[in-house]
């Protein structure tokens, strides 16, 4: 099952990295390198509330793959009913929340650009959010199928989400004139009414998971919350803080522009990530099955294959490197210029990211995340106070160097605690 899971995810994914590939100059050609900014900026925010379901969606999903292990279906709805009722009331909670900021903040000013009007700014980040929002508790249908192994399902939901969105952008770009706002209205609408249509085939083949007032169950609302903290704090800082304020940072340091030519940079080597992920993605629900069935010597062997192919991913990105001149050209044209110490900088960034993917697909499937909360906001808070005190003065570059050095020691920390759990040697913190 679970290489049939790559396979299949392989030849999505590869349809996902065309579509990432033509996403990019459709949308530049239709907004200026400014406003292509500005939505990439929008875009990390957006991606902040990803990150506020308090780790529930990744406590589920833990929970529902062992249930399915076990058979146990009916338990299974109890974990899927309850995270989604809570994850509801989140939603409506930070819907309320930031309307409030988002009417109250100076956006241009946050934004650092006037290349866009007050209004149409409002306007965009607040249906914007609520369409994330919604998103926000739906896309964790997705998880149900990632917890039965069929990860090629969820891959499927995000992919044809994109191939939707690029469609609907090209006929944008025939039929009207440049309009931020339609730009956010089709790729945060398409994904939505994709995850809500993905719950028919669900639900008719499964009724048994069909959710139900009476499925409610605080008791396990709170067993699925006390390990979900984790997560969150793991989400929340090292995802979030250091990949999401990145534009952020860049844009105060150095205008829009300069984050359109980090986005660039980061989208052709975020392929890396992109491939990596169809190997590393199935394996986080692979390592808690094993793990319950006392398989050891299929997760070492699982480790260290991986691995091996992170390796490979970097004489790739070796490669990426020494021709990404004469592909940006090719790919954008002269719109954006990429500085090929942007590009190197950028590509330590996603393998040591890549790297600590690698180790901590492990840790999580086996719920020992202890010391990963620990590092992940002692790195998000010397990545914030080098960025400000030091990357910010030395622009894209500096800001990115802070983030590899986050990553690249958190991933060492991360593959010592996997040693020790392969070898059942893991005590104390360690075993947490």
């Amino acid at each position: 099952m679970l290489r049939n899971n790559i396979l299949i995810s392989g030849v999505i994914k590869c349809i996902g990295l065309l579509t990432s590939l033509l996403i990019v100059p459709t949308t530049l050609n239709y907004l200026d390198n400014e406003q292509y900014g500005i939505w990439m900026t929008i875009s990390s925010i957006l991606m902040w509330f990803s990150y506020f379901d308090v780790g529930l969606g990744n406590g589920m999903r833990n929970y529902l793959a062992q249930s399915f292990s076990k058979g146990d279906y009916e338990q299974g709805r109890v974990y899927l009913t309850t995270t989604l009722a809570m994850l509801t009331a989140i939603a409506v909670l930070l819907i309320l929340i930031s309307t409030v900021c988002i009417l109250a903040l100076d956006l241009n000013r946050l934004f650092n650009t006037t290349a866009v009007d007050s209004s149409m700014l409002t306007i965009s980040l607040l249906y914007a959010t609520l369409l994330t929002l919604v998103l926000f508790v739906v896309k964790n249908i997705g998880l149900v199928y990632v917890a039965m192994q069929k990860y090629a399902v969820n891959d499927l939901l995000i992919v044809s989400s994109n191939v939707i969105a690029l469609l609907i952008v090209y006929i944008i770009t025939k039929t009207t004139s440049t309009n931020l706002f339609y730009i956010v209205l089709t790729f945060t609408t398409t994904p939505v009414v994709v995850f809500f249509l993905s719950t028919i085939p669900l639900f008719k083949k499964h009724p048994e998971l069909r959710p139900t007032r009476d499925s409610i169950d605080i008791a396990f609302g709170k067993q699925i919350l006390s390990k979900g903290v984790g997560f969150f704090f793991i989400q929340i800082t090292s995802c979030l803080v250091i990949f999401g304020s990145a534009n952020i940072f860049i844009a105060q340091a150095a205008g829009q522009e300069a984050v359109t030519t980090y986005n660039i940079a980061y989208k052709f080597f975020n392929l890396i990530v992109i491939a990596y992920t169809i190997v590393i993605a199935p394996m986080w629900n692979a390592y808690t099955d094993a793990y319950v069935k006392k398989e050891f010597d299929w997760i070492r062997l699982s480790l260290r294959r991986t691995l091996t192919i992170w390796i490979l991913t970097l004489v790739a990105g070796l490669m990426m490197l020494c021709v990404s001149p004469y592909f940006y050209r090719l790919w954008v044209g002269e719109t954006v210029n990429v500085p090929m110490r942007v590009s190197c900088c950028v590509f330590l960034y996603v393998s040591f990211f890549n790297f600590n993917n690698c180790v901590t697909a492990l840790i999580n499937g086996v719920n020992k995340i202890y010391v990963q909360i620990i590092t992940s906001i002692l790195f998000t808070l010397l990545y914030i106070l080098s960025a400000y005190c030091w990357g910010i003065r030395h622009g894209i570059e500096g800001i990115v160097i802070c983030m590899v050095t986050s990553y690249a020691v958190m991933g060492a920390i991360h593959f010592y605690q996997c040693q020790l759990i392969v070898r059942q040697k893991a005590t104390g913190i360690w075993n947490k």
